[in-house]
């Protein structure tokens, strides 16, 4: 059985806001493409609906729907990913769990979270290291368990 690194896991988290907010980004563009063909489809005022409108243009405005469906998904996922390691982290107990939370969620770089935590960088580095021990403790059993 391969062993989950803490680190490698934790890192998803900054891979995962990332890739949300793409993919948000992303629909939007998407939903202002299909509004701008929207126009197009119901003609101007005063003419029948889809007067002068082509299948081409009918099937563009399917597969723009369709990918920003998709980016709608990616988004999905990408949150459920975020969810899954903040409840992950905040069942790491006392400072160790602050830490991490800093670090991996906030984003934060190690002085500052010393400098929040009123800590010296090398003191967050002892907490650092015993807070990895204890996500990749939890991982793992977690991983054992599951096997």
């Amino acid at each position: 059985m391969k062993m989950i690194k803490a680190t490698e896991y934790l890192e998803q988290y900054e891979y995962a806001l990332y890739a949300a907010n793409r993919a948000r980004a992303n629909y939007e563009l998407e939903t202002e493409r299909i509004d701008a063909i929207g126009s197009t489809l119901s003609g101007e005022p005063g003419m029948p609906h889809g007067t002068g409108v082509s299948r081409q243009t009918e099937n563009k405005a399917i597969k723009l729907a369709d990918r920003a469906q998709e980016w709608l998904d990616a988004e999905e996922q990408a949150q459920i990913k975020l969810e899954e390691i903040t409840e992950f982290l905040n069942r790491i107990p006392g400072i160790e769990g602050v830490v991490l939370y800093q670090r991996y969620v906030q984003l934060l770089g190690w002085k500052e979270i010393a400098d929040n935590l009123i800590y010296s960088e090398s003191g967050i580095f002892k907490v650092r290291e015993r807070a990895l021990a204890i996500a990749e403790r939890m991982l793992n059993n977690g991983a054992e368990e599951n096997a």
